[in-house]
């Protein structure tokens, strides 16, 4: 035991770990089939799919509405219903006619699909506009845009017009996401003795606040927790209540307590936040489940042809999902948040937010952003670039799962070469230009930890923590990672089954962690705080070979940096731009030699202007 602890799982050594499963990033594009048969849906019928011009609708400007009517759809009218006013439109009244524009050949279905476009008229500030889109058939039958894929129901779209933008705290933020249970019990109380990690460890809000200067000396500026709210689960994610904390992680006046000791230390607060389902051991759904006539019954979907009888997240019938375009439900959200608010968080990590419509996140934003003006919306949206760009002026932000795939596939799985990362890269900065933040991240608690996925190699976290943290978004380190938390079995069992608690295990304190690691992430830390404008520079390959090794120079203003990454097998040399200085280094054996950087096997550097401050960090790689 060190510091008042059982002594962690030991970390793997590097090459100790063969049997590992290719990424499963969860969500409804998980697999090809998947992707394929979404595709093959968005061309068959009328799609809408939030697309609007300008995408974040600003007061007095008119709004374009794009629809496409796929190959099934042959439609000879398309018609927006829309309300000015917050109420629902009506569907059976007048509305704004759309007018035929180009057609598209879509390959993948042998076919063309019509493009419509339409354009609804331009609404004062503080204005929630609610519409929906149906198409008229040449038969006489009506056609929703996007509809429900198992009731048929409309889509419920909406647009909120503001001149909000993104809190600018949070572009410079550095997160760091804690699960609560599994990171500190407090007190110096051991875990408790849990046979499994689908079983309650012990950690507390105590127990977080507690360790506040560890998090504050690692250069953390907003910490994201785990749910908090009363869950019959150790993970928290179907609350019974939105209204209070789960007992054993503490008591209100503990989270209160740890909001006001972040604060004092500069540190912001988030709270996991799911708005797309529930326990089933939640009141309102009990009495949904129980009475017909219930209010809370409009909450849910009860769909008599189901397995589990109602509609539910992915299947699983503990966590029923919640109709977003109820407004009972909206209202019970949406009141929720505001409290918390009130409270003090700082914002919300809203969970599985590609559930929800568009609408919901439109409607919460506003009422949030009007309680506390500096609060943030970053939902996990596991989806297409083009959906996650679509919720521009409805959160803040999305996580960047695509760049996760693209950091693991190059440093951990080494199923593209540089090439493709650098192609992916500039790409991928250049589509996201607009209002919204995407926090990067190597995993989370939901997937294999990164250094189980590299065999406990240090040397390939170190490089891929390095490019994450010289790129322009907000970097997220989800507990552990930066002292070598790796896991104890693959997420992936013998039978098939995935168990993605193999990703919680607990912090290791004091003596279990990896020092030299630690000291890596807080120099890498210091210095995306101290030069936040270089990051979001112009960036230029710098260089480049297809087995693995990658440089980039960053530009801003007066402040100049130099990203080099070899991932190969072998001592790679990059020529030095004139004036800069080794700054952040994965390994002492990195070193400039006359006009050349000097990169071991797996090492990586970050050069710097001198006149910028930039200070030598060397560190024993492994």
């Amino acid at each position: 035991m060190k510091d008042g602890h059982p002594r962690a799982p030991a970390r793997p050594a590097a090459g100790d770990v063969t049997d590992v499963t290719q990424d499963f990033i969860f969500g409804t594009l998980a697999t090809d089939d998947l992707r394929l048969e979404a595709l093959r849906a968005l061309g068959r019928g009328l799609a809408h799919g939030n697309r609007l011009d300008p995408l974040d609708p600003e007061p007095d400007r008119p709004v374009r509405l794009t629809v496409s009517a796929g190959t099934d759809v042959d439609a000879a009218t398309v018609t927006a219903w829309y309300t000015a006013d917050g109420g629902e439109p009506n569907i059976d009244g007048p509305g704004v006619a759309f007018v035929p524009g180009d057609a598209v050949w879509d390959t993948l279905l042998w076919g063309y699909r019509q493009e419509w476009h339409a354009e609804l008229p331009a609404q004062p500030a503080g204005t929630l506009v609610r519409y929906r889109i149906g198409a008229g058939t040449a038969a006489g039958a009506r056609v929703w845009a996007d509809p429900d894929p198992v009731t048929g129901a409309p889509a419920a779209f909406a647009y909120h017009v503001d001149r909000e933008r993104v809190p600018a705290w949070v572009r410079d933020a550095v997160i760091y996401h804690v699960f609560v249970d599994r990171f500190e019990p407090g007190g110096r109380r051991p875990w408790h003795d849990a046979p499994t990690l689908m079983d309650i460890w012990g950690g507390t809000l105590r127990g977080v606040t507690e360790r506040l200067p560890y998090i504050q000396a690692l250069g953390v500026t907003c910490l994201w927790l785990s749910p908090v709210f009363p869950s019959p689960s150790h993970h928290g994610y179907d609350a019974t209540d939105y209204d209070r904390v789960e007992p054993r992680l503490g008591t209100d006046a503990d989270l209160d307590a740890l909001i006001a000791e972040a604060h004092a230390l500069g540190i912001r607060v988030l709270l996991d936040f799911v708005a797309n389902h529930v326990s089933d051991r939640h009141p309102a759904f009990q009495r949904a489940a129980a009475d017909p006539a219930a209010p809370e019954r409009a909450w849910f979907s009860f769909l008599p042809d189901d397995p589990v009888g109602y509609r539910s997240f992915f299947g699983v019938r503990e966590m029923p999902q919640l109709d977003s375009a109820s407004a009972g439900a909206r209202d019970y959200l949406i009141g929720a948040a505001r409290r918390w608010l009130e409270r003090g968080v700082d914002g919300f990590r809203l969970d599985y937010a590609s559930g929800p419509s568009h609408g919901f996140w439109a409607e919460f934003r506003a009422a949030t952003r009007a309680i506390a003006p500096g609060s943030v919306t970053l939902g996990e949206v596991v989806e297409t670039a083009e959906l996650q760009r679509s919720y521009w002026g409805r959160l803040d932000g999305t996580l960047d799962f695509l760049l996760l795939q693209q950091m693991r596939a190059f440093f951990a799985f080494e199923t593209i070469g540089a090439g493709a990362f650098d192609a992916f890269l500039r790409r991928h900065l250049a589509y996201f230009t607009g209002d919204l933040v995407l926090p990067s991240f190597l995993d989370n608690h939901d997937m294999n930890r990164f250094l189980w996925v590299v065999g406990g190699d240090v040397r390939r976290l170190k490089l891929a923590a390095l490019c994450q943290f010289t790129l322009p978004q907000p970097p997220i380190v989800y507990y552990g990672t930066e002292v070598g938390l790796s896991q104890r079995h693959d997420l992936e069992y013998p039978d098939g089954s995935r168990r993605m608690e193999e990703s919680r295990t607990p912090m290791p304190w004091g003596g279990d962690q990896d020092g030299d690691l630690l000291a890596f992430y807080t120099a890498l830390i210091a210095t995306w705080r101290a030069h936040p404008a270089l990051w979001r520079g112009e960036r230029a390959t710098h260089a480049l070979e297809e087995g693995g090794l990658y440089a980039v120079t960053v530009a801003a203003s007066d402040e100049r940096g130099l990203v080099a990454l070899n991932r190969t097998p072998s001592e790679q040399r990059v020529p030095v731009p004139a004036g800069l200085a080794l700054a952040v280094a994965t390994a002492a054996g990195v070193v400039i030699e006359g006009n050349d950087l000097l990169l071991p096997p797996l090492g990586g550097a970050l050069l710097l202007d001198p006149g910028d401050g930039a200070a030598t960090t060397e560190v024993d790689g492994r």
